[in-house]
């Protein structure tokens, strides 16, 4: 009995092989469907969805009860025009920079120091860590308390030392001070453990032949640690940067902006817009350029550190 012919390109054992894997790359694909869209569901409702929802209310006025009125392009040339906002951008600068300047230089230092194979190292560790997982708000409420007049801490260690007491809340140049202060004890901790997993990461071997060659720690640390942690560094820098931004627990719990302005940020403003003068559409607006500033930082820094790469010998 004659077989019929077979047509080219179209052998049999191959249409075998290619309907079992056509069926498992179907099951492939609808089982990382069914993984990716609880994902996908969550990140468009509490992420697109409220993105797109703050851009389109900073271009009205709405007060979160009456119908929105077009504002246009109004509420983000008050922000960028009216002096009192000025000074809070000013203000949030401000923290924002000299918590970065300390903070990195300081957690650096304690990683370095905690590294070490001492007895006891891990409560050392620890001890720097629990600032940073301890609520901001009760931390708040004991600065509060130290900073009284009358009985407070820091008024009875200046008088320990023979100086006349500071009304802390009155005092500009004191109350920065303390915000800032409060910031950097509040996150080294952080920035502590990231540059200490990266010690950890960098081989003993470099150390040890650096020091065959005669290399005395300042060189290691310069011409080995430093290069070493460079990509840790960039993340550090551009996560402390947008933490330096969103500053607010101490503001809001310690200061209230006062005096005269003069210690009030940009989330604390988003907040008393929001919630306290019932402006919403300026307070989203504020929030968009406060994303925007936060983005183009990044990018600058992520930039700038990969030239430096580049560049390096």
């Amino acid at each position: 009995m004659a077989h019929p012919p077979l047509h080219a390109g179209k052998h049999p054992v191959k249409q075998m092989q290619r309907r079992p894997r056509s069926k498992r790359a179907s099951r492939d694909t609808v089982l990382a469907w069914m993984i990716l869209t609880p994902l996908l569901f969550y990140y468009t409702v509490f992420g697109v969805v409220p993105v797109a929802a703050n851009l389109f209310l900073s271009f009205f006025h709405w007060n979160g009860i009456t119908e929105w009125v077009w504002a246009g392009l109004e509420n983000y040339l008050h922000l960028l025009t009216d002096p009192y906002y000025l000074q809070v951008y000013a203000n949030t600068a401000f923290f924002a920079v000299m918590s970065v300047l300390i903070q990195i230089p300081l957690g650096l230092l304690v990683a370095i120091l905690v590294n070490q194979k001492i007895r006891g190292m891990g409560v050392y560790r620890s001890l720097w860590y629990v600032p940073v997982v301890t609520s901001a708000a009760i931390m708040s409420q004991v600065v509060v308390i130290f900073m009284a007049p009358y009985g407070g801490v820091l008024n009875g260690m200046l008088k320990s030392l023979g100086l006349n007491p500071v009304i802390w809340l009155v005092n500009v140049d004191a109350l920065r001070a303390v915000i800032l202060g409060f910031t950097v004890w509040k996150g080294v901790g952080a920035i502590m453990v990231l540059y200490l997993a990266a010690l950890q990461s960098v081989p003993n071997e470099l150390y040890e032949a650096a020091a065959i060659d005669g290399a005395n720690n300042a060189q290691q640390f310069r011409f080995i640690t430093v290069p070493m942690l460079r990509n840790m560094t960039t993340f550090v820098v551009i996560t402390s940067i947008i933490g330096g931004f969103q500053i607010f627990e101490p503001v809001l719990l310690i200061s209230n902006g006062g005096p005269y302005n003069q210690t009030n940020v940009v989330i604390n403003q988003i907040y008393n817009d929001a919630f306290k003068n019932m402006d919403f559409g300026r307070a989203t607006a504020s929030s968009t350029l406060l994303a925007l500033v936060l983005l183009v930082g990044s990018v600058v820094t992520t930039r700038m550190s990969r030239s430096a790469e580049g560049n390096s010998p």
